[in-house]
Order: structure tokens, then sequence, then C-alpha cells
């Protein structure tokens, strides 16, 4: 009989617990850490480590933020090989990375991938939004958000995002040990949905990086709100892409880093 442990989002481990100057074992549960390969047109074009669930968002959200894909038509074929860790995919035109500009690896858990040709593209033009959003939906949407994930509650090791349509409570939400990953599932399933994004608010629970940013900017998410902190770099950015940014979410109150105009009182 096979001794191998299943891939879930979470193994069971035995820790040793120190409390109360005692020491003795306990059974805790452990974030999965996984590498994912990337293969486009039999062209291996990173590998970066994931939790082992929404994939096939994963490979959606990661090609279109990375700049090789422009929408979901583009992929004609997918296949995950979850022995290998593998993905295969197949698209239209395949644009070789080197021409998509120099690689660079974010700050973020997980060794994402940006690439510089999006910072360029994502800068040129700003979001054009009407949204207006009630500040208490902001909360309560980030309240439901702490509270949801099992496994953040199990393990204390990921990251979650979800996104709001108008500020009211999410409809689903996605982790990964990488905040990036997180946040390139929610645009992958955006993307596979065929959602509309010009009323929606990105919700993530890490900080708010340029590159976090870049990913809203590509599929024009007019909104996006954490828990955490925005970087100044995101601020300059986000003022000039027409970005709207809302950290230190907590539950009465919040601050609005740029473009205070789309939340209103109640």
């Amino acid at each position: 009989m096979s001794t191998e442990i299943p891939f879930g989002e979470m193994i069971p481990y035995t820790i040793t617990r120190y409390r109360k100057e005692q020491m003795f074992e306990e059974e805790t549960a452990v974030a999965t850490e996984t590498p994912l390969t990337f293969v486009v047109n039999d062209h291996e074009i990173a590998t970066l480590m994931c939790t082992p669930s929404n994939l096939k968002a994963y490979t959606y959200g990661f090609l279109f933020t990375s700049g090789f894909i422009k929408g979901p038509e583009d992929i004609l074929a997918y296949e995950c090989d979850e022995k290998k860790w593998r993905v295969d995919i197949r698209v239209k035109d395949f644009i070789d990375p080197e021409l998509l500009g120099q690689r660079v690896y974010t700050s973020g858990c997980g060794k994402g991938v940006m690439y510089t040709s999006m910072v360029e593209l994502s800068a040129r033009h700003p979001i054009e939004s009407r949204i207006r959003i009630n500040g208490e939906k902001i909360i309560a949407a980030m309240q439901w958000l702490q509270g949801c994930s099992d496994l953040h509650h199990k393990t204390g090791g990921v990251h979650s995002a979800a996104v709001s349509i108008k500020g009211d409570i999410p409809k689903f939400h996605i982790d990964d040990i990488g905040r990036h990953n997180a946040v390139d599932k929610v645009i992958g399933t955006l993307l596979l949905e065929r959602t509309d994004p010009g009323e929606i608010v990105l919700l993530a629970t890490g900080r708010i990086s340029s590159e976090i940013l870049h990913k809203a900017r590509r599929i024009s998410i007019p909104v996006l709100a954490s828990r955490g902190a925005p970087t100044h770099q995101s601020i300059l950015l986000a003022k000039e892409m027409g970005i709207t940014i809302i950290g230190f979410i907590r539950r009465t109150n919040f601050a609005l880093f740029t473009h205070p105009e789309r939340i209103v009182t109640p």
C-alpha cells in the first residue's frame, strides 16, 4: 500500500509544541507548496511555487498578467499533469519572453514573475470608472474575506484574494502561498467567466505592491483594497493609472491613498 501523502492545499504534520515550560507533540496542518512549470507552445517559460489548487485559473491569470495572452480566447489548449506539476498550453501566437523585455522577479512569496513590457503598457492610459462604493461595504467585504479561509485558519501560511462587485460580499475567494499567485488565480477566474471588471473591487490580504497594481491594471480593475499597506511605488503609479488604493482596512476605518472620490459615506 502506498504511503505517499496526497497533495492538497495542506498536509498533516506533527510538531513539537512549547507552552508554559513544557514540550509535547501536537498534530497540525501545513500549507502545501509545489513547483508548477508552465510550458507554452513547447517552450518552458517559468516554474513558480504555488498552492496546488485553481491551477487552470492560475494559468490563465499568469499568462494574461505576464503579457503572453490578450484574453482567454488566445488559449487553444490546456493540459495539466499533477504528477509532474507541469501545465502545457497551446496559444494562437507565441510570444518569445525575450521580446517581452527583461524578466523581473517580484518581491513577494513564490518568486512571481513580471515583464517590463507590461509595466509600460499598464501606465499608458488611466482607468476611467464612475464606480461609487459605500465605505461600509468595503469594510464588510474585507471582514468576510478574513473570516472565510479555512486554509488560512488551519495553516496560517497563505494569502487570500477575492473580488467584490460594487462592494457586495464576494461570491468566492482563492488562497495561495503567494499573494501574487492568489491575485493571478482571481484574475484567471474573471477571464474564464468573462466577468466585466469595471465595477470590481479586488480584495487582498497582503500588501499592495507595484506588481499587484500592474496585474489589476492589466485587466482594468479600478479599486484595490487590502488589510495591509501599499508601497510608495504603487501609490505613485496608481495616481497615474486611475486606480483607487485602499489600505489598513479595519472594523471601523480604512485609509484611502489614491482617487478617494470612488468611496462614499452612507
